[in-house]
Protein backbone atom coordinates (compact mmCIF):
# COMPACT_ATOMS: atom_id res chain seq x y z
CA UNK A 1 0.00 0.00 0.00
CA UNK A 2 2.88 2.32 0.82
CA UNK A 3 4.62 1.49 -2.43
CA UNK A 4 1.52 2.46 -4.44
CA UNK A 5 1.32 5.85 -2.77
CA UNK A 6 4.99 6.53 -3.44
CA UNK A 7 4.61 5.57 -7.09
CA UNK A 8 1.57 7.84 -7.49
CA UNK A 9 3.41 10.74 -5.86
CA UNK A 10 6.37 10.24 -8.16
CA UNK A 11 4.13 10.39 -11.22
CA UNK A 12 2.61 13.69 -9.96
CA UNK A 13 6.07 15.22 -9.57
CA UNK A 14 7.11 14.14 -13.03
CA UNK A 15 3.93 15.74 -14.47
CA UNK A 16 4.56 19.01 -12.72
CA UNK A 17 8.19 19.22 -13.85
CA UNK A 18 7.36 18.32 -17.42
CA UNK A 19 6.48 21.04 -20.03
CA UNK A 20 3.03 20.59 -21.49
CA UNK A 21 2.12 22.05 -24.92
CA UNK A 22 -0.19 25.14 -24.92
CA UNK A 23 -3.70 24.50 -26.37
CA UNK A 24 -4.40 26.02 -29.71
CA UNK A 25 -7.29 28.23 -28.44
CA UNK A 26 -4.93 29.77 -25.87
CA UNK A 27 -1.96 30.18 -28.12
CA UNK A 28 -3.74 32.43 -30.67
CA UNK A 29 -5.19 35.90 -29.79
CA UNK A 30 -9.00 36.30 -30.15
CA UNK A 31 -10.16 37.77 -33.40
CA UNK A 32 -12.81 40.09 -31.80
CA UNK A 33 -10.71 41.42 -28.97
CA UNK A 34 -10.71 45.24 -28.69
CA UNK A 35 -8.17 47.37 -27.00
CA UNK A 36 -9.13 48.57 -23.50
CA UNK A 37 -9.75 52.36 -23.27
CA UNK A 38 -9.98 53.55 -19.61
CA UNK A 39 -10.97 57.11 -20.61
CA UNK A 40 -13.96 55.82 -22.55
CA UNK A 41 -14.99 53.69 -19.57
CA UNK A 42 -14.80 56.71 -17.23
CA UNK A 43 -16.79 58.83 -19.69
CA UNK A 44 -19.47 56.17 -20.02
CA UNK A 45 -19.62 55.75 -16.27
CA UNK A 46 -19.92 59.52 -15.79
CA UNK A 47 -22.68 59.71 -18.39
CA UNK A 48 -24.47 56.82 -16.74
CA UNK A 49 -24.16 58.49 -13.34
CA UNK A 50 -25.50 61.75 -14.75
CA UNK A 51 -28.41 59.89 -16.33
CA UNK A 52 -29.19 58.19 -13.02
CA UNK A 53 -29.12 61.55 -11.24
CA UNK A 54 -31.47 63.07 -13.82
CA UNK A 55 -33.84 60.14 -13.53
CA UNK A 56 -33.71 60.43 -9.72
CA UNK A 57 -34.51 64.16 -9.87
CA UNK A 58 -37.38 63.49 -12.26
CA UNK A 59 -38.68 60.77 -9.98
CA UNK A 60 -38.47 63.04 -6.92
CA UNK A 61 -40.23 65.89 -8.76
CA UNK A 62 -42.95 63.47 -9.88
CA UNK A 63 -43.35 62.22 -6.32
CA UNK A 64 -43.56 65.81 -5.01
CA UNK A 65 -46.18 66.71 -7.62
CA UNK A 66 -48.13 63.58 -6.78
CA UNK A 67 -47.90 64.39 -3.05
CA UNK A 68 -49.11 67.95 -3.65
CA UNK A 69 -51.99 66.69 -5.79
CA UNK A 70 -52.84 64.20 -3.07
CA UNK A 71 -52.82 66.93 -0.43
CA UNK A 72 -55.02 69.16 -2.60
CA UNK A 73 -57.42 66.27 -3.14
CA UNK A 74 -57.51 65.54 0.59
CA UNK A 75 -58.11 69.22 1.40
CA UNK A 76 -60.88 69.45 -1.20
CA UNK A 77 -62.45 66.31 0.22
CA UNK A 78 -62.36 67.72 3.77
CA UNK A 79 -63.85 71.04 2.64
CA UNK A 80 -66.52 69.22 0.65
CA UNK A 81 -67.34 67.09 3.70
CA UNK A 82 -67.57 70.21 5.87
CA UNK A 83 -69.83 71.97 3.36
CA UNK A 84 -71.96 68.85 3.08
CA UNK A 85 -72.35 68.63 6.85
CA UNK A 86 -73.19 72.34 7.07
CA UNK A 87 -75.72 71.96 4.27
CA UNK A 88 -77.28 68.98 6.03
CA UNK A 89 -77.41 70.86 9.33
CA UNK A 90 -78.95 73.87 7.63
CA UNK A 91 -81.53 71.73 5.82
CA UNK A 92 -82.32 69.84 9.03
CA UNK A 93 -82.62 73.11 10.93
CA UNK A 94 -85.06 74.49 8.36
CA UNK A 95 -87.02 71.23 8.45
CA UNK A 96 -87.19 71.34 12.26
CA UNK A 97 -88.34 74.97 12.17
CA UNK A 98 -91.08 74.15 9.69
CA UNK A 99 -92.09 71.06 11.66
CA UNK A 100 -92.09 73.02 14.92
CA UNK A 101 -94.33 75.70 13.36
CA UNK A 102 -96.69 73.01 12.06
CA UNK A 103 -96.84 71.29 15.44
CA UNK A 104 -97.56 74.58 17.21
CA UNK A 105 -100.38 75.24 14.74
CA UNK A 106 -101.76 71.79 15.55
CA UNK A 107 -101.54 72.64 19.24
CA UNK A 108 -103.70 75.68 18.57
CA UNK A 109 -106.28 73.43 16.89
CA UNK A 110 -106.06 71.02 19.84
CA UNK A 111 -106.70 73.89 22.25
CA UNK A 112 -109.81 74.83 20.28
CA UNK A 113 -111.00 71.21 20.41
CA UNK A 114 -110.41 71.14 24.19
CA UNK A 115 -112.47 74.29 24.59
CA UNK A 116 -115.21 72.82 22.39
CA UNK A 117 -115.30 69.63 24.48
CA UNK A 118 -115.52 71.69 27.67
CA UNK A 119 -118.29 73.83 26.16
CA UNK A 120 -120.41 70.85 25.12
CA UNK A 121 -119.92 69.20 28.51
CA UNK A 122 -121.09 72.37 30.27
CA UNK A 123 -124.08 72.62 27.93
CA UNK A 124 -125.05 69.01 28.65
CA UNK A 125 -124.78 69.60 32.39
CA UNK A 126 -126.82 72.80 32.14
CA UNK A 127 -129.52 71.06 30.08
CA UNK A 128 -129.61 68.17 32.53
CA UNK A 129 -129.99 70.55 35.45
CA UNK A 130 -132.74 72.50 33.66
CA UNK A 131 -134.68 69.37 32.71
CA UNK A 132 -134.46 68.05 36.26
CA UNK A 133 -135.67 71.34 37.77
CA UNK A 134 -138.71 71.66 35.47
CA UNK A 135 -141.52 69.12 36.03
CA UNK A 136 -142.90 67.34 33.03
CA UNK A 137 -146.05 69.01 31.70
CA UNK A 138 -149.13 66.81 31.61
CA UNK A 139 -151.64 67.08 28.82
CA UNK A 140 -155.16 68.16 29.73
CA UNK A 141 -158.23 66.03 29.18
CA UNK A 142 -159.33 68.06 26.12
CA UNK A 143 -155.86 67.67 24.54
CA UNK A 144 -156.08 63.93 24.98
CA UNK A 145 -159.63 63.95 23.61
CA UNK A 146 -158.52 65.79 20.45
CA UNK A 147 -155.84 63.15 19.94
CA UNK A 148 -158.39 60.32 20.27
CA UNK A 149 -160.75 61.65 17.63
CA UNK A 150 -159.43 62.15 14.09
CA UNK A 151 -159.88 65.50 12.55
CA UNK A 152 -158.07 68.69 11.99
CA UNK A 153 -154.84 68.74 13.95
CA UNK A 154 -154.58 71.66 16.33
CA UNK A 155 -151.94 74.26 15.64
CA UNK A 156 -148.83 73.76 17.72
CA UNK A 157 -147.60 76.55 19.92
CA UNK A 158 -144.07 77.87 19.82
CA UNK A 159 -143.11 75.88 22.90
CA UNK A 160 -144.53 72.68 21.36
CA UNK A 161 -142.55 73.29 18.14
CA UNK A 162 -139.26 73.41 20.03
CA UNK A 163 -137.37 70.10 20.43
CA UNK A 164 -137.67 68.30 23.70
CA UNK A 165 -134.92 68.17 26.31
CA UNK A 166 -134.23 64.54 25.42
CA UNK A 167 -133.58 65.38 21.76
CA UNK A 168 -131.45 68.38 22.73
CA UNK A 169 -129.43 66.17 25.06
CA UNK A 170 -128.87 63.67 22.26
CA UNK A 171 -127.75 66.45 19.89
CA UNK A 172 -125.36 67.92 22.42
CA UNK A 173 -123.98 64.51 23.35
CA UNK A 174 -123.47 63.66 19.68
CA UNK A 175 -121.62 66.93 19.12
CA UNK A 176 -119.49 66.38 22.19
CA UNK A 177 -118.59 62.83 21.13
CA UNK A 178 -117.70 63.95 17.60
CA UNK A 179 -115.40 66.68 18.88
CA UNK A 180 -113.84 64.26 21.37
CA UNK A 181 -113.20 61.73 18.58
CA UNK A 182 -111.41 64.37 16.49
CA UNK A 183 -109.45 65.47 19.53
CA UNK A 184 -108.27 61.92 20.29
CA UNK A 185 -107.26 61.39 16.67
CA UNK A 186 -105.22 64.59 16.72
CA UNK A 187 -103.59 63.55 20.02
CA UNK A 188 -102.60 60.21 18.44
CA UNK A 189 -101.08 61.99 15.45
CA UNK A 190 -99.08 64.23 17.78
CA UNK A 191 -98.00 61.24 19.87
CA UNK A 192 -96.64 59.57 16.74
CA UNK A 193 -94.58 62.75 16.20
CA UNK A 194 -93.26 62.40 19.81
CA UNK A 195 -95.43 65.27 21.07
CA UNK A 196 -96.89 64.51 24.51
CA UNK A 197 -98.62 66.71 27.13
CA UNK A 198 -96.69 67.94 30.14
CA UNK A 199 -98.08 66.55 33.41
CA UNK A 200 -98.33 69.76 35.41
CA UNK A 201 -101.49 69.63 37.54
CA UNK A 202 -100.74 68.98 41.24
CA UNK A 203 -97.04 68.63 40.42
CA UNK A 204 -94.17 70.71 41.83
CA UNK A 205 -93.48 73.78 39.76
CA UNK A 206 -90.73 73.22 37.17
CA UNK A 207 -89.24 76.36 35.66
CA UNK A 208 -87.86 74.38 32.71
CA UNK A 209 -91.27 73.28 31.44
CA UNK A 210 -93.73 75.65 33.16
CA UNK A 211 -94.50 79.34 33.33
CA UNK A 212 -96.33 80.71 36.37
CA UNK A 213 -99.00 83.22 35.40
CA UNK A 214 -100.29 83.63 38.96
CA UNK A 215 -100.19 82.48 42.56
CA UNK A 216 -103.02 81.64 44.97
CA UNK A 217 -102.96 81.25 48.71
CA UNK A 218 -103.62 77.58 49.54
CA UNK A 219 -102.75 76.53 53.05
CA UNK A 220 -103.83 72.93 52.53
CA UNK A 221 -101.58 72.48 49.46
CA UNK A 222 -97.82 72.21 49.46
CA UNK A 223 -96.13 75.44 48.62
CA UNK A 224 -95.07 75.91 44.97
CA UNK A 225 -97.49 73.23 43.73
CA UNK A 226 -99.44 73.65 40.50
CA UNK A 227 -103.13 73.95 41.36
CA UNK A 228 -104.48 75.09 37.99
CA UNK A 229 -103.45 74.60 34.40
CA UNK A 230 -104.32 77.67 32.33
CA UNK A 231 -102.67 76.53 29.09
CA UNK A 232 -101.48 72.95 28.66
CA UNK A 233 -97.82 72.49 27.79
CA UNK A 234 -96.32 69.91 25.44
CA UNK A 235 -92.96 68.20 24.99
CA UNK A 236 -91.48 67.39 21.59
CA UNK A 237 -89.07 64.58 22.32
CA UNK A 238 -86.56 66.09 24.75
CA UNK A 239 -87.47 69.67 23.81
CA UNK A 240 -90.17 71.89 25.24
CA UNK A 241 -92.54 72.63 22.38
CA UNK A 242 -94.75 74.89 24.52
CA UNK A 243 -94.48 75.79 28.19
CA UNK A 244 -97.39 75.02 30.46
CA UNK A 245 -98.99 78.19 31.83
CA UNK A 246 -100.02 77.42 35.39
CA UNK A 247 -101.16 78.91 38.67
CA UNK A 248 -99.03 77.93 41.65
CA UNK A 249 -100.11 77.50 45.26
CA UNK A 250 -98.60 79.77 47.89
CA UNK A 251 -98.97 79.77 51.66
CA UNK A 252 -98.96 83.57 51.68
CA UNK A 253 -101.02 85.83 49.52
CA UNK A 254 -99.55 88.75 47.66
CA UNK A 255 -101.24 91.16 50.07
CA UNK A 256 -99.60 89.51 53.07
CA UNK A 257 -96.22 89.58 51.33
CA UNK A 258 -96.67 93.27 50.51
CA UNK A 259 -97.68 94.02 54.11
CA UNK A 260 -94.69 92.17 55.50
CA UNK A 261 -92.34 93.98 53.11
CA UNK A 262 -93.85 97.33 54.13
CA UNK A 263 -93.54 96.52 57.85
CA UNK A 264 -89.94 95.54 57.46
Amino acid sequence: MTNNKEALFAKLLDYLHSEQPIPEYLGEPPESANSFDPYQMVAEWTALRHEVKQQGKLLRSTQDAFQQALEVTRTDKEQLQIRLEESQKQAWGQFEQQQEKLLKDLLGILDALDQACTYWQEEIKALSATSNSQPATQKSFWDKLRQWFPGKEPQLTVSEKLPSSESLSEILTSNQQGVELIRRSLLEVLRQRRVVPIAALFKPFDAQTMYAVGRESKAEVTDNTVIQEVVRGYLWGDRVLREAQVIVASHYSEIEKTTQATDN
